[in-house]
């Protein structure tokens, strides 16, 4: 893709409400992404990633695969399709590689396009 996209963080609970409400869902092995699309000349990507608790107990295993997460995304940042805001959820029961999570993001990606 030729276009640039600004990758920032998905912060505020209206813009995240709004994200869970009126959002797509796209589901691989390990993650669930929600997507909700903005206008055309916005080039801004926001984007959060969470873990859930009820997978993983220990804080630093869900630290963990967050920063892979945010690696992950950093990684395949030129191939995002789309602008507006995406939430990253792992919801795997065991921890991941980040080159697996780089791959699952790819083929999302990919797909969604």
């Amino acid at each position: 893709m030729n276009k640039t996209v600004t990758l920032n963080r998905l912060k505020g609970k209206e813009k995240i409400n709004i994200l869970f409400r009126k959002g797509s869902i796209h589901q691989t092995k390990h993650l669930l992404i929600k997507v909700l699309e903005a206008n055309k000349k916005d080039n801004k990507l926001y984007a959060g990633v969470s873990v859930p608790k009820r997978n993983f107990k220990r804080a630093v295993d869900r630290n963990r695969i967050k920063r892979q997460l945010r690696i992950a995304l950093k990684a395949v940042e030129k191939t995002i399709p789309f602008n507006g805001s995406c939430m990253l959820i792992f919801n795997g029961r065991k921890s991941p590689t980040t080159h697996e999570l780089i791959n699952e993001l790819k083929n999302v990606f990919e797909n969604h396009s």
